[in-house]
Formats: C-alpha cells, structure tokens, sequence
C-alpha cells in the first residue's frame, strides 16, 4: 500500500482542448443513494490516521476538515488549536476565514439570482455599474458577469490589488478601474483576479436592490445551515469561537500568533467570507446538487462549465499527479483528472490556507481548513483523491 499515498510532482506535456467552439458540459446528475458502508468506511478511518499523522508533523496550529458523501455528512472534525500555547481545541463550529473560497461562494449566490432572472450571465458589467470604466472603453462596455467570474477580462493578473491591501473601498477601487489598461482582449485569456472580479457585488446590488452581505444571508447562509458564516471583519472578530491566524518563522522554524486583518472584507466576494467545517458541510451539499431550493442543477451545471483554459499556465493544480487538462469555470477550477471531471478551489489570506474540492461522479466531496501555512495544504487534496480512488476500487463500489 505504501505506493498508493506518493503524490508525484512532475511538469508533463499538457493538450487542452478549451478553446473551442463547443464546450463540453460539466453536468450535475442525481445518482441513487447507494450504500458503501464498508469501503466507506474503512477509507474514512484511515483517510483520518493519514491525515492526523501529516497534521501533527506540520505543527500547524489548527485545522479542520468536513466529508460529505452524496447529501450527508460522514465525518466533521476540528484538530489542534485556535490559538498557539493554549489548549482552546477546534471544533467543529470553529470559525476560519475561508479565503477564495468565497469564489465558488459567490458564484453559487450568482447561480440563485440567475435561477430567479436576476441576474443574466452575459450581462454587460456597464448597464449596471456606470462608474466601471478601463483605459480601453470599447472593451469595458463588453465585459459581462462571464468574464468578471472566469478571470477573462484581459487585465493584468491581479490588477488593483495594492488598492485592496489599502484599505480602499470596493466602490473607490472600481473608479480606479479606468487609469487601468489591458493586455488581451476579454474571453481570450486568463488572469487570476480578485478587485475585479468583485465588480459582481456592485451587479448584484444594482440588480436586487439588497447588499451583497444581506443576499449571503438570505439566499445562502440562512437556507443552508451555515449559522456560523459571514462576509465582514466584524463577523469574525466579534465571534467568540475563531481560529486565529499564525504565521510561519522560516528562521526560527517556529509559529507566532498574528492578528486578523481587514484585507479582502472589502471585496468580500473574492476572499472575505468566514465560515465553520460545520458551514462548509452544508455547503458541500449544495455543490454536490442536494440544494435545489438554493440552486438549480442547470446553475450549477453553468458555473462549473468550463470557460477557459488553464493548462498551460503556470497554476499548481497543473502538477498534480492525476490531473492532465485544467480550466476555470465560474469561481471554480475544473480538472480532468484520471477520465472524470472534479470541481476544485484552494484559498490563501491573512495565513489562512483552505481547500476544497467535490467529485460530481462519485458523490463525494471535501473542505479543509488551516489556520496557519504548512507544508501539509499543497498536497491534501490529491492525497484525499488518492486515497479515495484506492480504497474504492480495492473494497469494491
């Protein structure tokens, strides 16, 4: 079994096929509730050992990680602590910061005012938020709701984020959007963002009338269960249940405590929401198609249908053993990975590292969440597949 747990890290020949004239559908099917007790189980108890062992050996302070298969939760737990020198115990209500996580979050939100003709996918940015301009007019008058969720707006990979880091307030750094020129024209390529791809909270206002925060809220957060999450620094700040962040001593070797930030509340739906492990399992449900009341599977199908391309970019899930084609899709990464298609996103702000991914064929998905950097975050995810992949196909489907 030894063999089965090494995640290769190699460069490889990549042949994507994105950029043609028909996509290939990412859809969401209902599948039968089957029961898989024992190889279920025995991948969750050793996926556990696995996972404590690396945990331990990191010396991350806290962590937390959530399983769902099909529309249940199979294992919840919190690990370490909240705070370095203490013994305040994560749990499973234990609040984190879930970073870009709040992409795909968004996008879900996105897909709800879609299935109510609040929003339109190929709504052009302009008709809503009149002060969105660039250097290039003509391209800011094409860019729609697409190209701001699918990093294809052709501006410069992370444009305006020293204005984020600033302080600056989502509505002054889309008026700065005009001094900002392009390099490519918008569909044609990708360039990971998180001012602009904000902009989709001044088109979500303009198009319900109600804050971003408030149709989390009402559209998400209350539906679902997730009673712990949040989209604001006082969210966070002001719960009395918070793994706080650490930050890694690359001299020392040591972790030290940090303080929470405010960077990244001000464009919320790029990285400011906060949530639990409990949250982010009943959020699992919703991404695996067991929530139609907050989302349609036809939505969920359009956000996670692939829009671009990312093979040949210089993105760490191109490394992953397993993986041979990547794309974005709407907040989401999508990857071929060993002949099925699996729905990925990974997270980094104020020394919080997050993950998660779901596998629409086998029913399953996974969240996990630190609450400091450690070497154990790059390759949880494809071990999880790994181990995943292994077990089911020695104990049977």
């Amino acid at each position: 079994m030894k063999c089965f747990f090494r995640i290769a890290i190699a460069l490889f020949a990549i042949g994507c096929t994105a950029q043609k004239e028909q996509k290939e559908e990412f859809r969401i099917e209902s599948k039968p509730v089957v029961e898989k007790t024992d190889s279920l189980s025995f991948f969750l108890e050793h996926y556990e050992k696995f996972f404590a062992t690396n945990f331990n050996i990191s010396e991350c302070p806290g962590a937390a990680v959530v399983i769902v298969k099909d529309s249940t939760v199979v294992y919840q737990k919190g690990f370490g602590v909240k705070e370095i020198h203490t013994t305040d115990s994560v749990d499973v209500n234990t609040v984190f910061r879930i970073a870009s996580l709040s992409k795909g979050v968004t996008s879900v939100l996105a897909g709800n005012l879609a299935d109510r003709n609040e929003l339109q996918w190929n709504q052009n940015v302009k008709q809503t938020v009149k002060n969105f301009s660039l250097k290039d007019k003509a391209q800011a008058e094409r860019l729609t709701v697409n190209h701001l969720l699918s990093h294809t707006t052709g501006l410069y990979k992370y444009t305006n984020s020293k204005l984020i880091h600033k302080g600056m307030s989502l509505q002054s750094i889309i008026s700065n959007f005009r001094y900002n020129g392009v390099v490519a024209k918008e569909g044609t390529t990708y360039d990971y963002q998180n001012a602009v791809f904000s902009v989709i909270e001044k088109v979500m206002e303009s198009n319900t009338q109600k804050s971003f925060g408030t149709l989390l809220e009402e559209r998400l957060f209350g539906p679902a269960g997730m009673t712990n999450a949040s989209s604001s620094y006082l969210g966070i700040k002001n719960n009395g249940n918070v793994a706080l962040p650490h930050k890694w001593n690359h001299y020392s070797k040591k972790y030290s405590l940090t303080n929470l930030h405010k960077n990244y509340y001000n464009v919320a739906a790029a990285g400011g929401i906060n949530a639990s492990i409990s949250d982010m399992g009943e959020y699992l449900k919703v991404l695996l198609g067991y929530r139609p009341d907050i989302i349609s599977k036809e939505s969920l199908s359009e956000i996670f249908n692939p829009i671009i391309c990312t093979s040949d970019n210089d993105t760490y899930v191109n490394l992953w053993d397993g993986v041979t084609d990547s794309y974005y899709a709407k907040g989401w990464r999508i990857l071929d990975y060993r002949n099925r298609r699996i729905v990925y996103h990974g997270g980094n702000v104020n020394q919080y590292k997050t993950q998660l991914m779901i596998d629409p064929e086998n029913g399953i998905g996974v969240c996990v969440l630190f609450n400091g950097p450690n070497p154990f975050n790059g390759p949880v995810i494809p071990t999880f597949l790994n181990y995943y992949d292994f077990f089911t196909a020695t104990m049977g489907n």
